[in-house]
């Protein structure tokens, strides 16, 4: 091994520890200033899906601040379209599940002490609704203290979520307007040296992060769909409740396909009969493999490949650091690690081109592919702009 080789090498060294440094004091602050996050994340979430749109209106000729708010018009009108056509019916059956649950739930545990009987285990006994009850509320005197002693928690919960929605939309509207001059900005305080391979490589993160955002939301909302469509053919109670629910976790992988079959089938135990239980069971592999042959293969073009072992993990270190929004955030931010550690690694020690990089870390997806191999991304150039390689 050379010298420029050894040079390379603790170069590439120190700079890891320094990263390494780095993400542990921002993982510190973070957690100081948790509160804000979610708003940041829902905002940039917003202009990742906008800004193609407002950029490609402002290359016909319209005003940045025009087309930004006719994209925000069209997305409001939307989301308020679908919220009255679906929020009655999620809303009424959310209020049938709440006041049948009690029932459902002893009849799904009497289904299953049956069933563990007819395999030899009689000696299985699971708690009925009333004893799990007192064990979370400590017995039945204790359950309106117990729930007045909640109410704090509650306010401040809606109080949250009424922050986030409307922080979001706000912060999101005015990045969008100055969007442009907030990247010249940013571009002046890199030195004119490095400053060509920080656009290039910014550039790869904006594409892969971006075409994640917007392709699993729209995919979240296709398998929404299918799932909901297909517990209604077979008359599954609550279809629309559950096929929500398994369309909104498919934002998260591993996670949106099972908990929909596995929501379907035990609602369809308690409340139907095996063969319903079954037909759920059908429908949540069906969607799933519509999903992974045509949806996603479609919706979602290029990926940043991570080993699914890797997504397991770091989606169980995500939710330990951040709950609900670390696991949504896991697999952005590990493939964001991926590109530029790859790239420094390939560039500095391997020698390679900044084009041969970021062939290596980013592929083209085959048909059918599973989406849990997926980080994929959209071409959101723009117009007039060309991809060029650098050495």
């Amino acid at each position: 091994m050379n010298d420029s080789r050894i040079r390379r090498l603790g170069v590439v060294s120190w700079s890891l520890l320094g990263t390494l440094a780095l993400l542990g004091t921002m993982i510190w602050l973070l957690s100081k200033v948790w509160i804000v996050v979610p708003p940041v994340i829902i905002a940039i979430a917003i202009i990742y899906m906008l800004n193609p749109i407002v950029t490609r209106l402002s290359a016909r000729g319209m005003a940045r601040w025009m087309g930004s708010c006719l994209s925000y018009l069209v997305l409001m009108g939307l989301v308020t379209l679908i919220g009255f056509l679906v929020f009655p019916s999620i809303s009424d059956q959310a209020g049938e599940l709440a006041d049948n649950f009690p029932t459902i739930y002893d009849d799904l545990i009497a289904d299953l002490e049956g069933f563990a009987d007819d395999l030899g285990f009689s000696e299985v006994d699971f708690p009925s609704y009333e004893e799990v009850r007192d064990e979370f509320t400590g017995g039945e005197g204790d359950f309106f203290s117990d729930q007045l002693g909640r109410i704090t928690d509650i306010t401040l919960s809606v109080l949250e979520a009424v922050f986030l929605l409307l922080l979001a939309p706000v912060i999101a509207f005015y990045l969008l307007l100055d969007l442009p001059k907030v990247r010249a900005k940013t571009l002046s305080l890199i030195p004119p040296r490095q400053r060509a391979e920080v656009v290039f490589v910014a550039r790869e993160l904006g594409l892969a992060v971006g075409g994640f955002l917007r392709g699993q939301l729209l995919v979240a909302l296709i398998v929404g769909v299918m799932t909901s469509v297909g517990f209604w053919a077979i008359g599954l109670p609550f279809w629309l409740l559950i096929g929500m629910i398994a369309g909104f976790l498919n934002i998260i992988p591993f996670v949106g396909p099972w908990v929909g079959g596995a929501l379907g089938m035990l609602v369809a135990l308690a409340t139907r009969d095996l063969a319903t239980a079954a037909w759920a069971g059908l429908v949540a592999l069906i969607v799933q493999q519509v999903d992974n042959h045509f949806v996603s293969p479609t919706v979602l073009r290029a990926t940043v490949r991570i080993h699914p072992a890797m997504i397991i993990l770091g989606l169980v270190l995500g939710a330990s650091l951040g709950g609900f929004w670390g696991v949504v955030l896991a697999v952005p931010v590990m493939s964001s690690m991926k590109i530029i550690g790859g790239h420094l690694w390939r560039t500095r020690v391997l020698g390679e081109t900044w084009q041969e990089a970021s062939e290596a870390l980013i592929e083209e997806v085959p048909p059918g592919a599973s989406p849990l191999d997926r980080l994929l991304h959209h071409d959101e150039r723009e117009p007039g702009e060309e991809e060029t390689s650098h050495s």
